[in-house]
């Protein structure tokens, strides 16, 4: 069906007399490129005397514009921001009589508008009067249901028409129009583009451009290096950066900027309406007094240093060599600055960029330091990665990224992962495997007591744990090599080797150069002292008998072999008297079975007598264990009061290397 609402007079004219809606003011002038993932960008706008700046954005952008949007006017104030609100329409519906699903059908539309003036057409009849509602009814077998609107006509008669084809209402309630108008202008907006109209305040004086800036996100943008390696010491370096439009707007003529680093960058639902429960508190009666005052800071706040001066642009200086490989120059590289937590590149011509369109642009051409090396890591294998040793001299932090390595008569030897690389420091760049190069590694454990002390019936045992590792390095059969091992770290353990050169977070890097067919060696050397608490009372001989031996005190160590050979002794009563017990138990088992079969033979039969004997002989044998058993006690007894004598005698005494 195919129905229509008409609006009334009155709120047509009211419509044709209102502004016509504000177009967005505003052009991207600069954006920044986060490595976070973010982008800062700059709209700027002329406006004269107080004005309204209005910009369209993502609805996705909301929350990230109401956190970040800064005004900049050099002549003028910021007022307010002012835009719908994620749930207008439903708060505009709140207070009407329908729902967002009844403004799609007329006649469900106008029977939810009870008591509102309207004029009716359908089915050739015309009905004027105050709605009553809208209700079903059977017509009959051949129509079957049909829906039917009441009114209450002027004059107070009740009357309907059946909803037909080409029903018409029209609204004589200009307010209802004018609400019913609002809703669908909203609702219309949000759904046709789900951008949003942000519109600022401004207050000031002339004509003067005025500039915005916010922080939205945008695609990473991301770091690729070439390097040309000549062999001798020095490379030639290219960054390139590859950033992509995603901001939903073409760039013409916009500033980029680049920036690395780490931030903290965090994102809150801000246009989202929160509603805080709150519990009901008493209202209060009794007088609170006067507050105090504040007394302010107890020291100013520090006037913080000024901002380092930007670096200059960094020019490539190249040899004059003739090689196959050789990457041309750029024609001109972005200008670099480094910040206390971030470098930045700025690129040096303004870009033009179309929406969802990628550009990739050289932002740095330099000549670094790169010295080619073997690195060998524990578990990788025998052979050594080829890898370049770089460092930074550009005075700028290079960002993370991929890394092709060209030699400069070979071409193409690999790829690398170059991570952060902060100015003044070196990294390497691991490209391919040197399988001309072998290492090995042979590593041997030992531990030396070197100090035993007895206090309150507890022994401290002092030792050296030491773990040498022997590393033999089997250099290239056609040239020399610099073969870079990185022994683990271990923590509260201290190195040393000749052939350390440094260290990472995770190892100790030894350094050695292995000639063309030779082989090199290096030692490394993880010691550790360690005291250990042991209770006397709770040592077994064994472990006295090998602290005996390595006690240097002949007294303490006379007396930690005489407690063994007395702890020894006790433990030997106590699986004596353990012995003794198990049998007297098997005994017993053995007469509970006796008893058993007495009970089920003849009392004057052999078998009965036989098991009598047989009862008889076991209690002899019971009596004798429990005076055995009795005896061994008393060797137990007497055997702890030796221990606990010894270890009384041994407090207190020490043994020093």
């Amino acid at each position: 069906m195919t129905h229509q609402l008409l609006l009334a007079g009155t709120l047509l004219l009211m419509i044709a007399a209102a502004p016509p809606l504000m177009a967005a003011t505003g052009v991207i002038r600069e954006v920044t490129l986060s490595s976070g993932g973010l982008a800062e960008v700059t709209l700027a706008g002329s406006v004269e005397g107080d004005a309204t700046i209005a910009i369209d954005v993502r609805a996705d952008q909301i929350d990230d514009i109401l956190k970040s949007l800064v005004v900049r006017d050099p002549k003028g104030a910021v007022g307010a921001m002012r835009l719908d609100g994620e749930d207008q329409v439903e708060e505009i519906l709140r207070t009407l009589p329908f729902t967002a699903d009844d403004l799609s059908s007329t006649a469900q539309l106008a029977g939810k508008l009870q008591g509102v003036e309207v004029r009716i057409e359908s089915g050739g009849r015309v009905l004027e009067g105050r709605v009553l509602g809208l209700s079903e009814r059977e017509a009959g077998s051949e129509t079957g249901t049909v829906r039917v609107l009441s009114v209450m006509t002027a004059s107070g008669a009740l009357d309907s028409v059946r909803v037909d084809d080409g029903l018409t209402v029209t609204i004589r309630d200009p307010a209802m129009v004018a609400r019913i108008a609002e809703v669908v202008d909203v609702a219309g907006k949000a759904r046709a583009s789900g951008a949003r109209r942000v519109e600022i305040a401004l207050s000031g004086t002339g004509a003067r451009e005025v500039r915005l800036t916010y922080v939205v996100a945008a695609p990473v943008w991301k770091t690729s290096y070439r390097v040309v390696d000549g062999g001798d010491g020095r490379a030639n370096l290219q960054a390139w950066a590859i950033i992509e439009n995603a901001l939903g707007e073409d760039w013409k003529g916009v500033d980029v900027t680049l920036s690395s680093g780490a931030p903290v960058t965090l994102q809150q639902r801000l246009h989202r309406r929160y509603w805080h429960r709150r519990p009901e508190a008493p209202l209060p009666v009794e007088n609170l007094g006067l507050p105090d005052l504040d007394a302010g800071p107890l020291a100013a706040r520090a006037a913080a240093p000024p901002l380092p001066a930007p670096m200059e642009r960094m020019d490539r200086s190249r040899r004059a060599v003739d090689a196959r490989y050789e990457a041309a120059p750029a024609a001109v590289a972005a200008q670099p600055a480094e910040g206390d937590v971030a470098a930045t590149f700025r690129l040096p011509h303004p870009v033009d960029l179309g929406v969802g369109r990628t550009l990739s642009v050289p932002i740095l051409d330099t000549e670094i330091e790169a010295s080619r090396i073997a690195l060998w890591k524990p578990g990788q294998g025998l052979h050594p990665i080829a890898a370049l040793m770089l460092r930074n001299g550009t005075g700028t932090t290079l960002p993370p990224g991929i890394l092709t390595v060209y030699d400069r008569a070979l071409g193409y030897v690999g790829d690398a992962r170059l991570p952060a690389t902060p100015a003044g420091e070196q990294r390497f760049a691991a490209f391919a495997a040197d399988r001309k190069v072998g290492v090995r590694a042979e590593t041997k454990p030992a531990e030396v007591l070197t100090r035993i002390t007895v206090v309150d019936g507890a022994v401290r045992a002092t030792a050296r744990s030491r773990e040498e590792t022997v590393y033999t390095v089997k250099g290239a059969p056609d040239a020399p090599r610099t073969v870079v091992i990185e022994h683990p770290r271990r923590d509260g353990w201290t190195f040393s080797s000749p052939a350390r050169d440094g260290e990472t977070p995770t190892a100790y890097r030894l350094t050695l150069d292995v000639a063309a067919a030779g082989t090199a060696e290096a030692r490394a050397v993880l010691e550790r002292v360690q005291t250990d608490t042991y209770a006397l009372a709770e040592a077994d001989a064994g472990m006295l008998v090998s602290w005996s031996a390595l006690a240097d005190d002949p007294a303490l160590a006379g007396g930690l072999k005489a407690l063994s050979q007395a702890r020894a002794d006790s433990q030997a009563a106590t699986r004596e008297i353990a012995e003794i017990g198990e049998r007297i138990a098997t005994i017993a088992a053995e007469q509970e079975r006796i008893r058993g079969n007495l009970g089920v033979v003849p009392k004057d039969s052999e078998l009965a007598r036989r098991y009598l004997a047989q009862m008889g002989a076991q209690e002899d044998e019971l009596a004798r264990l429990g005076t055995t058993q009795g005896e061994a006690r008393e060797r137990l007894r007497t055997r702890e009061a030796r221990v606990r004598a010894l270890i009384a005698e041994l407090s207190g005494r020490e043994a020093r290397p």
